[in-house]
């Protein structure tokens, strides 16, 4: 009678055991309050318009210390690049092709979505770099963010980059989360502190231009959050929690899918996949 009470005893703890599931990644995520800043708007007139966060798949992939990522001109699949230097193609399944080596470290990617160019943010010679289509075999010098070299931010300078319109790019540090506004010639058109649009932010990680609704979304690895902007007056409109998330490197919105790629530079680089309601 004692063996079979220790045998159902040892069922029961069998089953209650959670050693072997990461119970940091949740089947289905609860979007973050969402912070409106006092902007001349009624007081919530953005709270009715801001996408809600849902369930979250996550996708192995093999980019080394993935840190940016951006959707390709035909919308199949995804240009992303590490730390190491690598530019890669990957796959919605995470299957990556190398398409060329650099010995730089590439923290951010984007493209022109009419040529098809592409442009990455290199930390540490903070500068902006161009990879030209169709070939993607060479990797050229456009400008340096100058504050970033004259203020030695060397491992906490560029981070994020988007394409924004009119020939003008988004460029994001990590050092006081700022973000820059800069042509491709190299001519600097704005500056903007986000720390001091929001205290919630820490750092900028990624960025992602929303043409469709003139949407900044900015990844903060340090506080765990994605954050939403408008992208001419920098008002704050949503902020979501992913702290989940180990490292969130890069994202990338897929409203022809309904969801937001986050891309996080971990030991076993992954890509979540967040269901979103836009």
């Amino acid at each position: 009678m004692r063996q079979l009470a220790l045998f159902c005893l040892a069922l029961l703890v069998a089953a209650s055991c959670t050693c072997c599931v990461d119970t940091r990644i949740p089947k289905t995520i609860a979007p973050a309050e969402n912070t409106d800043k006092p902007s001349g708007k009624q007081p919530g007139s953005h709270k009715n318009n801001v996408p809600v966060m849902g369930a979250c798949q996550v996708i192995g992939t093999k980019v080394e210390e993935l840190s940016g990522l951006c959707m390709n001109q035909d919308t199949t699949g995804f240009w992303a690049v590490g730390d190491e230097g690598d530019l890669c193609q990957v796959s919605f399944s995470g299957t990556v092709t190398r398409v060329l080596r650099t010995h730089l470290d590439l923290e951010g990617i984007t493209i022109d979505p009419e040529t098809g160019d592409l442009y990455v943010a290199v930390e540490g010679d903070q500068m902006v770099c161009r990879i030209a289509a169709p070939a993607y075999n060479a990797i050229d010098t456009l400008f340096f963010v100058q504050e970033a070299v004259e203020e030695d931010f060397d491992n906490n300078g560029l981070e994020g980059i988007a394409w924004y319109k009119d020939g003008q790019l988004f460029v994001g540090s990590q050092e006081d989360a700022l973000l820059w506004i800069y042509k491709t010639d190299g001519t600097m058109v704005r500056r903007v502190k986000l720390t001091g649009e929001t205290s919630q932010i820490e750092e900028v990680a990624g960025l992602f231009y929303d043409a469709k609704k003139d949407w900044l979304w900015v990844t903060d690895s340090d506080a765990g959050k994605l954050f939403v902007f408008s992208a001419g007056e920098f008002d704050l409109l949503a902020s979501y929690d992913v702290s989940f998330i180990d490292n969130a490197e890069c994202i990338c919105v897929d409203r022809a899918h309904n969801c937001v790629w986050v891309g996080s530079d971990e030991d076993s680089p992954r890509l979540y996949k967040i269901s979103f309601s836009f």
